[in-house]
């Protein structure tokens, strides 16, 4: 078999191929330095090893022609080669989702738009008209919008009007008090649900798209991220194009996480919630229309109102809800309360998307349908909110619980790389994934969330209609509560270990049981008068919202039960006050007093 002095020399070839595959399988493995530095040195010791163990032991029985020594040498490396070029393969289908998930640097779009019945189909024709741009903080982006409108003769030679909000903006725009404005390509989604802008996608035209190259959050830390506690912002967009497509920021969820306590916090803020928006000069709005400015001005709003940095960020598509929920097989969720939503699509009729009430096992399109369900929840976008953290909980139990191999890894991380944009880098990635995997037996013998001592919260605050001088309408807002604000954040920085807590405290819940502490309540005795302005005056015909209860200092309510069969009586017109007369009385002697009558009522 080795006579041949060419066979030899093939052979010898043939067992020096692996150095190749598992020499970049090396290379590969110590450039995920999130995962622990020992741990990465010993594998690649190890392998390093082996490898030179089985080719000089092939060389050893090639230079003795051991037929059977040379025969056992050559299916090794076979193995090895395909197992090499196997781990290659998956090093790089995970390199390829994490950088698709991981941005510093992003590219948004603006529009330039006008109305469609004005005549004006080319933007030279805007020249010495007016044109509305918002006031972003974001010098760069309004430096490159400018050089955007000089470059085509439409910034010195015309009237430039500038706005906090881009509401205000579009209602001058439909008022004729512009003939174009500048604002960000989610704009249809911005205004598509508010009343009389239903269609506002063929009332308007674009005439034409600037790019915008803009800085994205990035977390300064050069700690492992599962060393210490850290904050992170999940904020969900609703949009059928992919996460690309600038959405609203429906929901949010500002999350703490403690990996040496196994401790989390999920509090939602409800995309309603009346704020100011940094990146709109601190304009006041609904925080889901800080997305109009890009992801740094939604995370902005949010440390504006705790008051807290926050470390890092997630945005996820909600229409990719669906295809994470199918590929992992489904969620349990218990759903608080029957409901009826609209698909994916955003169709009625026949295709609406049924979800009963009661624990059940949700798929792609249902779990969708509870994150965005809230017209007949009974607290509204309050509830939507709590639903939204039902649905992550059970993505998180299923995935912790259901994904075994390699390849469901693998498919689970292309969904999450389509639909998921963060200022995680990829050591930071990585070593989470190395700390779940140390956990992972251990949730095998159960639920996983029972493992992690978890509070969830939504953030409380009070339903107003507030009105503004460029609103026709009253705008239904959320205004937090400042008590809510602040328990909210007591409770993260102990969490993060920046705050003592003033009692004893121990993360012995999990989840939100029926015997443990809520600790955001659902109503603080707060006055919002720094909202009430000349404008914030209802239009007639405008049912003014009942008075929250104070349950705090409850107050007696006597309740007069209807009798049977009751019929309503015709009174005769009442008599003017002239004609009324009030005669003297006084309670006898003998008639208990009224406190001793109603002593005992409940």
């Amino acid at each position: 078999m080795f006579k041949h002095k060419l066979t030899r020399w093939m052979i010898a070839i043939f067992m020096v191929i692996p150095v190749l595959p598992i020499g970049l399988s090396i290379v590969s493995l110590n450039k995920y330095s999130g995962i622990d530095r020992l741990l990465r040195l010993y594998v690649s010791i190890l392998i390093g090893c082996v490898t030179s163990a089985i080719i000089l032991f092939g060389w050893h029985c090639l230079k003795k022609q051991k037929k059977t020594g040379a025969i056992i040498v050559s299916v090794l490396i076979c193995v090895m080669i395909t197992g090499s070029s196997y781990f290659n393969y998956v090093n790089a289908a995970i390199q390829q989702s994490l950088n698709q998930m991981i941005v510093t640097q992003k590219t948004t779009y603006h529009h330039l738009v006008t109305m469609a019945d004005n005549q004006i189909n080319e933007v030279e024709q805007l020249r010495g008209m007016r044109i509305g741009l918002l006031n972003l903080n974001d010098k760069k982006a309004v430096s490159q919008i400018e050089a955007y409108l000089a470059e085509n003769n439409l910034y010195d030679l015309n009237e430039i009007s500038r706005y906090d909000s881009p509401v205000e903006m579009v209602f001058d725009l439909y008022n004729s008090n512009l003939e174009a404005m500048v604002i960000g390509s989610n704009y249809e989604s911005l205004f598509l649900e508010r009343t009389g802008f239903e269609n506002i996608g063929n009332e308007t035209q674009v005439l034409d798209t600037i790019e915008l190259e803009t800085e994205q959050p990035v977390n300064i830390s050069t700690a492992p991220i599962t060393e210490n506690p850290f904050s992170i912002l999940l904020i969900g967009i609703d949009t059928l194009e992919g996460i690309e497509d600038e959405g609203l920021a429906d929901s949010l969820i500002l999350a703490t996480f403690n990996p040496q306590n196994l401790s989390a916090t999920m509090t939602s803020i409800p995309r309603d919630s009346y704020v100011p928006i940094p990146c709109f000069n601190d304009a006041l709005d609904k925080i889901t229309h800080a997305h109009n400015g890009g992801t740094t001005c939604v995370v902005e709003a949010v440390e504006n109102m705790f008051d807290l940095d926050i470390s890092y960020y997630m945005k996820v598509n909600f229409s990719g809800v669906i295809e994470l929920v199918d590929e992992i097989g489904g969620i349990e969720v218990d759903v608080p309360q029957a409901f009826e939503e609209q698909n994916s699509r955003r169709q009625f009729g026949e295709h609406m998307i049924r979800v009963e009430e009661g624990l059940q096992r949700l798929d792609g399109e249902q779990a969708l349908a509870l994150t965005r369900h809230r017209k007949t929840l009974l607290n509204g976008d309050l509830g939507r909110a709590n639903n939204q953290q039902l649905v992550l909980e059970g993505i998180l139990n299923q995935v912790l619980q259901e994904v075994d191999t390699i390849n469901e890894f693998l498919s689970l991380l292309d969904v999450l790389g389509q639909n998921i944009e963060t200022n995680l880098s990829v050591d930071d990635m990585t070593s989470l994934f190395q700390f779940i995997l140390e956990l992972i037996p251990t949730f095998r013998t159960g639920d996983p969330l029972d493992y992690i001592h978890l509070m969830s919260m939504v953030l409380s605050g009070e339903v107003k209609s507030v009105m503004t001088h460029y609103y026709s309408f009253p705008l239904s807002v959320i205004l937090p509560y400042d008590g809510a604000i602040a328990d909210a954040k007591e409770l993260m920085l102990i969490n993060l270990e920046r705050q003592e807590p003033s009692f004893k405290f121990d993360f012995s819940f999990n989840g939100l049981g029926e015997n443990q502490t809520i600790w955001v309540k659902g109503f603080y005795n707060e006055i919002f008068d720094q909202f009430l302005t000349p404008e914030d005056v209802s239009p007639p015909g405008l049912e003014e919202i009942p008075p929250t209860i104070n349950f705090e200092t409850p107050e007696p309510e006597i309740v007069y039960p209807e009798p049977e069969n009751w019929e309503p009586e015709i009174l005769e017109p009442e008599p003017s006050q002239q004609e009324l007369e009030v005669p003297d009385w006084e309670p006898a002697d003998s008639e208990p007093e009224l406190e001793e009558e109603t002593s005992g009522w409940e």
